[in-house]
């Protein structure tokens, strides 16, 4: 094969050998007609591609012969619910990340080459043995000079120029399957390759990896549960990554043994998962029982940061109301906030979703009664959204990801583990978060903070629309209809109603802040009841009955 062909004559000559050989595994396990339709059939090696129909576990196999940057991409695609059917998703859960480790010489080269002094100056010791092993890279357990137990984060040998390599296959390919296979356009194969290749370029730069431990370490140094080993930055490169050596076990179904400490730590890996989404903003993206050890003081350490996610602000607050309308129960507002989160189609029927998505809504409250899977019904969400034609952020897919890892190592450590529960305990702190400890709160105050947010958000959206009006005035492109004979009389209609309005917004206020006061008994009590709530309905309930006489003495109710 020693020139391209007209098929592949955007792919480099050096990666026709490997093109030969992803196409043949992929006609092996039964993909060979889709290699037909790409017009590659000539790159098959062997003969002719088979018709065997594939299927979602040939898929995950063909994956796993690939190699590293496969099984990657694979497990990219694991969290994308909004676009593959669920027995797809759930092989391609099941993708394993191991394979042999490579000799200990080798990783003593690239220790020295990285840091530019013999293994013997680095480290006091140096384990031959590794720790443990991956397609990116192997652990070996180290002593530093000072006699501080560590690991070294080594990368595999020549497995950057792999991934590149591979991905470029992969973006050749993705091109192809665009242009000829129109049923593979839905899940825009270019644009899943291209958010992969910038995920695991990222993955590779170790550096990166321990600044987010670092940053993951900075968000929890106040939190008594929670230690992050530190990074020795002097040890570490683009290609080695030295870390504190914490002695934590990991989290398994016979540890730690205690029934109480079992559910004391599922509700506090719950509790930080939700700070870490909802107050930092960046979270761990792969908080499985390997990533997270049990240290012996009762505290929760984190491992292994390549995964993470960052959520904007928008971001932050579009999943803010989404956890607020599940525990409200409002599917209106869930519906709201889940289409303003992901790329809705035109014409979307939003009655429709509305009423489909109350319905899931009150199919998983009736089965949470009998200890359903909360990841279930985010499951069932995402597919409602798929059935709609949309599509989530890769950040908003990731977080629902960390959701249902939590809920299953949670229900490792206490199987009566009710996530809706946590939830709703968590929900006052997320409403007024730092301002009063130790609240509780409920649907009400959920649908309160609903109204108070959308009245927040129109103040912000009003000097742009102005902005944008008096623009338009200066262009002369503003246009005023009426349809009111007595012009005379307009303005004084116009003063009345906003005055009305503005009356209505401040009876609306006090009744909103009293009711917060009285939820959260906050501020000086007489007889069990805070007094500043008590004057604040007293003070409602007298201007609304002015406000009432008013309206009947005008004659116009």
């Amino acid at each position: 094969m020693n020139e391209a062909t007209p098929a592949t004559a955007h792919l480099p000559v050096r990666e026709l050998p490997r093109l030969a050989h992803i196409l043949g595994v992929a006609a092996a396990q039964g993909f060979g007609r889709y290699v037909e339709r790409l017009r590659l059939k000539a790159q098959l090696p062997g003969g002719p591609a088979t018709q065997a129909a594939g299927d979602a576990r040939r898929f995950r196999a063909a994956l796993e012969e690939l190699g590293p940057t496969f099984i990657k991409f694979g497990q990219a695609l694991s969290v994308r619910q909004d676009l593959f059917a669920e027995e797809v998703i759930a092989e391609l859960q099941q993708l394993q990340d191991r394979v042999p480790p490579f000799p200990a010489a080798q990783a003593r080269a690239i220790v020295e080459e990285e840091l530019g002094a013999p293994v013997s100056e680095l480290f006091a010791a140096f384990d031959e043995t590794p720790l443990a092993a991956a397609s990116i890279a192997q652990v070996h357990h180290a002593r530093l000079r000072d006699g501080t137990a560590a690991i070294v984060k080594v990368q595999r040998p020549g497995i950057e120029e792999l991934i590149r390599a591979d991905v470029e296959i992969l973006r050749f390919l993705a091109r192809l399957l665009a242009r000829h296979v129109p049923e593979a356009r839905r899940y825009d194969p270019p644009g899943l390759v291209d958010e992969f290749a910038e995920r695991i370029s990222l993955e590779l730069d170790f550096l990166r990896e321990g600044h987010n431990a670092q940053r993951f370490r900075a968000d929890f140094r106040d939190e008594p549960a929670v230690y992050v080993p530190q990074v020795f930055w002097e040890l570490s490169s683009r290609r080695v990554l030295t870390m504190e050596h914490s002695t934590g076990q990991r989290i398994g179904p016979e540890y730690p043994a205690d029934a109480a400490e079992r559910r004391r730590l599922a509700q506090t890996l719950t509790r930080l998962t939700l700070v870490q989404i909802y107050e930092h903003g960046f979270f761990h993206g792969d908080p499985h029982p390997g990533n997270v050890f049990i240290l012996p003081d009762g505290r929760l350490c984190f491992h292994d940061f390549g995964i993470v996610g960052r959520l904007s602000r928008r971001d932050q607050e579009n999943l803010r109301h989404l956890f607020l309308a599940v525990v409200a129960r409002d599917a209106e507002w869930l519906a709201d906030t889940y289409l303003d989160m992901g790329g809705v189609p035109a014409g979307i029927d939003r009655a429709a979703f509305v009423r489909d998505l109350g319905e899931s809504l009150d199919r998983y409250y009736e089965a949470s009664a009998r200890g359903a899977s909360f990841g279930e019904v985010l499951q069932q969400f995402i597919r409602l959204g798929s059935r709609y034609e949309i599509r989530l952020l890769r950040e908003t897919l990731l977080v629902a990801k960390v959701f249902m890892i939590l809920e299953s190592v949670a229900r490792t450590l206490d199987p009566q583990f009710d996530m809706i529960a946590a939830f709703e305990r968590y929900a006052p702190g997320l409403l007024l978060r730092g301002l009063v400890p130790g609240i509780e709160a409920g649907r009400d105050l959920a649908r309160a903070y609903r109204a108070l947010s959308a009245l927040r958000r129109a103040a912000g959206e009003l000097p742009a629309a102005l902005s944008e009006g008096l623009r338009a005035v200066s262009r002369g492109e503003a246009r005023l209809r009426l349809q009111h004979d007595p012009l005379d009389s307009l303005e004084r209609h116009i003063d009345r109603a906003s005055n009305r309005l503005s009356f209505s917004l401040i009876i609306a206020a006090v009744v909103v802040g009293s009711s917060l006061v009285m939820a959260f008994h906050t501020g000086p009590h007489y007889e069990g009841i805070p007094l500043l709530g008590l004057i604040g309905y007293v003070i409602a309930a007298l201007l609304g009955v002015a406000w009432a006489v008013a309206i009947l003495r005008s004659g116009k109710f």
